[in-house]
């Protein structure tokens, strides 16, 4: 459709497909001269991750995003200011998890797009379908540079995804000073975030905190309850700071105009000024660590991010 007359009409694409197709995709909408807003993760092998930044870096100024929703939210540009501005110093630690009511997603085979390893993957489960939203907010809120990780998962007995995901990531700042990462994740806590009404479904939890040689950023909560945490700074000096005064992740509401994400898509097609909070580059550090994850997971052994 793209090499078609109909194509040169297309200003974006939007590219909602297998993990296995994300690159293909990618490449050919970006060929065609379009913008483009991928589905996460950004591919699930680090060689097409590679090539696919150079190739949207070739293809500049079209806008590549990765619709990692989070980044998209007000408190991680917050978080991102401040961080830039210098007010926690020079990071050194960053403990995030991400725990979430998806038993019936990733225990259950038929699910097969999220639960079975396709074209060269070494996993599939949890840490592909949800920890790639916790590190892409990780990676588009710091400038960090993954280097090694040692990663424990289990697996369901059923569909063989992996359920449950604990790494140590070892990372370096821009200046080359030591960061580490703890990170947890799980599909175990009981119920359903994506019930058909709201009386019965349960929210993700997820909770960051980035400690740095100034003081700590936190924040964390029920991303289906906005009042149920904050953006909050605290110094060594002993001042505590509420950034923002709400939580909020993912976003997959139903209702309304979409994700801040797709405002952004929109915009760049119309050839209006947008945010980038999830490029390829943001893509290509989460797809080197979890990829990074998985072999580790398998391994037994640190393993180097690719």
């Amino acid at each position: 459709m793209l090499s078609s007359p109909t194509g040169k009409e297309i200003d974006g694409v939007l590219v909602c497909t297998p993990h296995r197709t994300h690159a293909h995709i990618a490449h050919a909408a970006l060929a065609a001269g379009a913008h483009v807003l991928m589905e996460k993760p950004m591919t699930t092998n680090v060689s097409e991750a590679y090539n696919l930044l150079s190739a949207v870096d070739s293809a500049a100024p079209l806008a590549f995003m990765v619709n990692n929703t989070a980044n998209w939210r007000p408190q991680a540009r917050i978080a991102s200011d401040a961080l830039a501005k210098g007010k926690l110093g020079s990071v050194e630690h960053i403990m995030c998890c991400m725990h979430s009511p998806l038993i019936w997603l990733f225990d259950d085979p038929v699910n097969e797009g999220w639960t079975r390893p396709t074209a060269g993957m070494l996993g599939n489960g949890f840490g592909w379908g949800q920890l790639s939203h916790l590190l892409a907010w990780v990676f588009g809120v710091t400038p960090l540079k993954p280097i090694e990780v040692f990663a424990s998962m289990s697996h369901s007995a059923a569909s063989g995804a992996d359920m449950t995901d604990a790494a140590i990531i070892k990372c370096a700042n821009a200046d080359g000073t030591p960061v580490s990462i703890s990170l947890s994740g799980s599909a175990s806590v009981p119920g359903n975030a994506h019930a058909h009404d709201n009386a019965h479904s349960v929210g993700k939890r997820v909770e960051v905190r980035i400690f740095g040689t100034n003081g700590m950023l936190a924040y964390g909560g029920d991303d289906q309850n906005p009042k149920s945490g904050c953006l909050e700074l605290r110094t060594r000096s002993g001042e505590v700071s509420i950034l923002h005064p709400e939580f909020a992740f993912e976003n997959y509401e139903a209702e309304g105009t979409g994700p801040e994400s797709l405002q952004s898509f929109i915009s760049a097609c119309v050839g209006e000024p947008y945010y980038n909070a999830a490029d390829a580059w943001v893509g290509l550090q989460t797809v080197r660590v979890l990829e990074a994850m998985y072999k580790s997971a398998s391994s037994g052994r640190v393993e180097r991010v690719a």
